[in-house]
């Protein structure tokens, strides 16, 4: 048999589709495998946190700190410490953008507590609870350069945030 033959018998298209194929399969199992373990992984890390929380409640010099966050108004009132850190943590990057998700685990890895069911997601709301309280250019934190990258708003003097709304032109709105 010549390679002329195998090519027309499509013997090697066959055998590429069927190794496409493969390959698409398990790279499906792998995402799905990888979703699964990031979700254990999220779910050990929040419950590392709340025992991390519990041993501190036990000692005395504690227990003053634990009760004051107890009689606190409201769990999804901002927190000035957490966004305090916030502002630390950003400002050691010098500049650079960092994704909320890897904030929110900087955060814990360093002991804060991000109360909420997704703490990257409650940390967000929090940044923009405070972020509400100010004018836009008095704003401390800022989305510079796409979805869910945040930095300081001294690191981007200029930059527009995502989602601020852009005042119309006489000139557009005409149109």
């Amino acid at each position: 048999m010549t390679d002329d033959t195998y090519y027309t018998n499509g013997a090697l298209e066959r055998s590429l589709r069927s190794e496409r194929d493969r390959l698409q399969q398990t790279i499906e199992q792998l995402r799905q495998e990888i979703e699964l373990k990031e979700a254990d992984y999220r779910a050990n890390e929040e419950r590392l946190v709340h025992v991390q929380a519990l041993l501190s409640a036990e000692s005395p010099e504690n227990s003053k700190q634990l009760q004051r966050e107890r009689r606190s108004p409201s769990p999804s009132t901002p927190t000035p410490e957490l966004l305090d850190l916030v502002e630390q943590v950003l400002r050691e990057r010098e500049g650079e953008p960092m994704h909320y998700r890897d904030l929110a685990d900087e955060l814990m890895r360093r002991g804060a507590v991000i109360r909420g069911q997704d703490p990257a997601s409650a940390l967000v709301s929090r940044m923009t609870q405070d972020d509400n309280r100010r004018d836009e250019e008095d704003r401390r934190f800022i989305r510079p350069t796409s979805k869910g990258f945040y930095a300081l708003r001294e690191d981007y003097p200029n930059a527009r945030n995502v989602g601020a709304r852009r005042r119309r032109t006489k000139q557009e709105n005409d149109q």
